[in-house]
């Protein structure tokens, strides 16, 4: 097995900054800037990409296709590490050489390869989320005009958005059908009252690691794990931090609906609050609770949930 070689790639929208043994350069940040630069890294090459939303999707879809190792990392953990090593000054190469660093010194997982039905899901749920989003902002700001005309363009907006958000949920209907593996496991997690078919199915396209967990790897990877905050005698708040956001907005809307409908989680979440805790942090329990809950339910097929 080759020795990890790694290299750091700082994304722009325009360009790629690569930093690494015998490579430092900028290539523009399209497919033949990517395969040109890749063709020249050694055995053993792993990148270690900044989360720079979105633009370093290209790299890492050829990176994946060229069989090329690669992490994407958290910018604000590097950027904390750089402080760490006492690199404050930040331009692009700094950035390229940090990421190199950072790799070598935490040695970060590798991405799964992700399946053409994730990535597909993963955009049509995204792409759902920020149509709901923008319904939400345009019902707001609706109750509020009072010109014809503008109410007028608010109505036809709001059906646009209906009509976009149905055409949506109809392309990941027909991906269910045609993975039937996937749609067991988003008919298994419905098994749980709150659990509608969009959190099931935003659960599984952007959470695919979802049955291979542990109970803290769930809570961390959705973002409701609490960290300690001590110092001496000190003891100081808990609090959550990192997660992915969007897996957590699905997972806050289930919490919602479940403390309501599951009469589990119903109970717990008034336990919490008849012992004082404030609401928003009986919430986040719940959805650590019912974040467990469902990577427990794919991890035990024979586990049925309790009504």
């Amino acid at each position: 097995m080759s020795e990890k070689i790694y290299f750091g790639v700082d994304v722009c929208k325009a360009s790629l900054v690569f930093y690494g043994p015998g490579v430092a350069e900028e290539v523009p940040n399209n497919v033949p800037g990517v395969r040109r630069l890749l063709a020249r890294l050694p055995k053993g090459a792993h990148l270690i990409i900044e989360a720079s939303g979105g633009y370093e999707r290209e790299l890492v879809s050829v990176a994946h296709q060229s069989a090329v190792s690669l992490s994407v990392v958290n910018a604000r953990q590097v950027r904390n590490f750089a402080r760490g090593v006492g690199r404050l000054a930040k331009s692009d190469p700094i950035d390229a050489e940090m990421l190199a660093r950072f790799g070598a010194e935490v040695n970060p997982p590798l991405d799964v390869v992700p399946t053409a039905w994730e990535v597909a899901l993963q955009e049509l749920i995204s792409a759902r989320q920020q149509l709901v989003e923008e319904r939400t902002v345009l019902l707001q700001q609706q109750a509020q005009h009072l010109n014809r005309i503008v109410r007028r363009l608010d109505r036809a907006r709001h059906k646009l958005l209906q009509r976009q958000i149905a055409q949506l949920e109809l392309a990941i209907g027909s991906i269910l059908e045609e993975q039937s593996v996937l749609k067991q496991k988003v008919e298994r997690l419905q098994k749980v009252k709150g659990v509608g078919f969009i959190t099931a199915v935003s659960c599984i396209a952007l959470c695919p690691e979802l049955g291979s967990l542990s109970r803290r790897q769930t809570a961390a990877l959705v973002g409701v794990a609490p960290y300690d905050d001590d110092s001496g005698a000190r003891k100081g708040w808990r609090h959550i931090a990192g997660g992915r956001p969007k897996l957590r907005r699905a997972l806050y809307m289930a919490a919602i609906s479940a403390i309501r409908s599951n009469p589990i989680l119903r109970r717990f979440y008034q336990q919490l609050r008849q012992r004082n805790k404030p609401p928003k942090v009986a919430l986040v329990a719940v959805i650590r609770k019912l974040a467990i809950l469902l990577n427990h339910l794919l991890q035990n097929p024979s586990f049925l949930p309790a009504s």
